[in-house]
C-alpha cells in the first residue's frame, strides 16, 4: 500500500499521544504532578533517586529557588509578548513558593510520564520526516503532520512551564488542550493519505455528528476548568459541600454529560449497523454512560483517585472517536 510506512507511524503517533492522556490521568489521580520539582531532570538527576537519603539536606529550598527563577523568566517572556494579566497572575500566586518533599512513587509516576512524552516526541518526529514525501503530491497531509509535530513540541514546552509554575491554573488547561490539538492534526493527516472508502453518511448523520463533536468539545473545556476549581477544594469537605462549592460549573458539566450521552445513543441508532463508524459510535455511547458514573465519584474522597484516572482517559477517548467520525464524514464528502 502506498504510504504504508507513514500510515504506521501516523497510527503510532495517535496511539502514543492518546496514552499520554491515560498517563496524565494517572499523574493526576496520584497527585504526582510535582513528583519531580524540576524539569527536564527529576530532583536534579536523569533517573530519579529511590530514597530521600540520596538527596542533599536542603533539597526542598534548592528546587524551590530554581523554580522561582525559571518562573520569573517565564513571566518576563509573557510581558514581552503582551500577556500582562497572565504574567501578573503567575507572579502573584503563592503556589510557586511551595516546597515539595520527595515521594518515590510520585517521582517515578511523573518520571514515567516524561519518558513516555519523550518517546512520543521521537515517534511524531519520525512521522514528520516520513511526511516530506507528500510535500509536492499531498501538501495537506504534510501540513497536518507538521502541525501535529509542532503541537507535540509546544505541549512539551508547556509541560516544563507546568512544573516550573507549580501547576498554576490555566497553564495546566493549556497543556491539556494542546494534546487534543496534536492528536487531531494526526487524524486529519491520516485521512488525507488514506481517505475513507464508504460514504454512508447523510446530511442528518453529519448534523448529528458535528453537533455531538461541538458538545464534547465544550464538555472538555468546561471539564478542564472544573478540575482547576476542584483542586482548590479541601479534601475534608463532604460530597454535598463540594457540589455546592463547584456550583454551577459542576451541575452544568453534568447536564452536558447527559446531552453527550443522549446524542451519542441517537447517533448510534441512526448510523448503518455493521459499518466501522457505527462501531465507533457504539463505543462513544458506552463510554459516555461510563462518564456519568465516574464524574460524580471524584467528589467522594475514597474514590476520587480512580475517578480522575478513568474520567480523564474516557473523556479523551470519546473526543478522539467522535473527531475521527466527523473527519471521516468530511473526507467521504470530498470523494464524491
Amino acid at each position: 500500500m502506498k504510504g504504508l510506512t507513514y500510515l504506521r507511524f501516523n497510527w503510532l503517533s495517535i496511539f502514543f499521544i492518546f496514552l499520554l492522556f491515560v498517563i496524565g490521568g494517572l499523574v493526576r489521580s496520584t497527585g504526582s504532578g510535582m513528583g519531580c520539582p524540576d524539569w527536564p531532570k527529576c530532583f536534579g538527576k536523569y533517573i530519579p533517586p529511590t530514597s530521600e537519603a540520596q538527596l542533599p539536606a536542603d533539597y526542598q529550598d534548592f528546587f524551590k529557588s530554581q523554580r522561582i527563577k525559571k518562573t520569573e523568566r517565564f513571566v518576563s517572556l509573557l510581558r514581552i509578548i503582551g500577556l500582562e494579566e497572565k504574567a501578573d497572575n503567575i507572579k502573584n500566586t503563592s503556589s510557586t513558593n511551595n516546597i515539595h518533599d520527595f515521594n518515590v512513587v510520585k517521582a517515578y509516576v511523573e518520571y514515567f510520564n516524561r519518558l513516555w512524552g519523550a518517546a512520543t516526541g521521537i515517534i511524531v518526529f519520525i512521522c514528520f520526516l516520513l511526511s516530506f514525501k507528500y510535500l509536492r503530491t499531498n501538501k495537506q497531509a504534510f501540513i497536518y503532520t507538521f502541525l501535529g509535530f509542532i503541537a507535540v513540541f509546544f505541549n512539551a514546552l508547556l509541560g516544563a512551564v507546568v512544573v516550573n509554575s507549580n501547576l498554576i491554573g490555566g497553564i495546566v488547561t493549556a497543556h491539556f488542550i494542546a494534546a487534543f490539538a496534536s492528536i487531531c492534526f494526526f487524524i486529519l493527516a491520516r485521512h488525507k493519505v488514506k481517505p475513507f472508502e464508504q460514504n454512508i453518511l447523510t446530511i442528518q448523520h453529519k448534523i448529528i455528528a458535528l453537533s455531538l463533536l461541538l458538545v464534547i468539545a465544550i464538555q472538555v473545556i468546561l471539564g478542564a476548568e472544573l478540575r482547576e476549581m476542584y483542586d482548590l477544594l479541601s479534601n475534608s469537605l463532604s460530597f454535598g459541600k463540594k457540589s455546592e462549592a463547584l456550583y454551577p460549573s459542576f451541575q452544568i458539566h453534568g447536564v452536558i454529560g447527559l446531552l453527550t450521552l443522549s446524542l451519542g445513543i441517537f447517533q448510534f441508532i441512526k448510523l448503518l449497523k455493521g459499518s466501522l463508524i457505527s462501531k465507533y459510535a457504539k463505543w462513544i455511547a458506552i463510554l459516555a454512560s461510563c462518564q456519568m458514573l465516574f464524574g460524580p465519584l471524584a467528589l467522594i474522597d475514597n474514590l476520587a483517585s480512580i475517578s480522575k484516572l478513568f474520567h480523564i482517559s474516557i473523556g479523551a477517548g470519546i473526543f478522539v472517536l467522535q473527531f475521527y467520525i466527523c473527519t471521516t464524514l468530511i473526507e467521504a464528502k470530498n470523494k464524491n
